[in-house]
């Protein structure tokens, strides 16, 4: 049986914070080398307090090919997904605790040299209560 509860009669608290993010204008030749992008991710997080649990990187075949990463983190994760034809990475990192996933995008976009990032975030996990 499902409960259905009206959203005026609730408390709304969320458990963490989604930062996702659209960064552009970033060089073909960063955006294809794996060993670069996880090194700057991981400086990234790492300067912002978060918790690296394990990671891995996926570099694609090919010679124009973009190059996948995910870390594990004791606040949840941080992943990204570069395209290097188009000069884009799309990145995101979700935070159930107190280290703030907007400032590493920040952090982030300008290490790689990126033109321009638009972030957005998502409340996560919302308890009714």
């Amino acid at each position: 049986m499902v409960e259905i509860v009206e959203l005026n009669e609730t408390k709304k608290e969320a458990i963490g914070v989604h930062g996702i993010a659209d960064i552009r204008g970033v060089s073909e030749e960063k955006l294809k080398d794996s060993t670069f992008l996880m090194d700057t991710l991981r400086f990234s997080l790492e300067k912002y307090a978060f918790t690296i649990l394990d990671e891995k990187v996926l570099k694609f075949p090919g010679i124009n090919s973009g190059v996948t990463g995910f870390f594990v983190l004791s606040e949840s994760h941080a992943a990204f997904h570069s395209y290097p034809e188009y000069k884009y990475i799309a990145v995101d990192i979700f935070s159930c605790g107190t280290s703030n996933p907007l400032d590493v995008i920040k952090f982030f976009s300008k290490s790689i040299n990126a033109d321009n990032y638009f972030i957005d975030s998502i409340e996560r996990g919302l308890s009714i209560k």
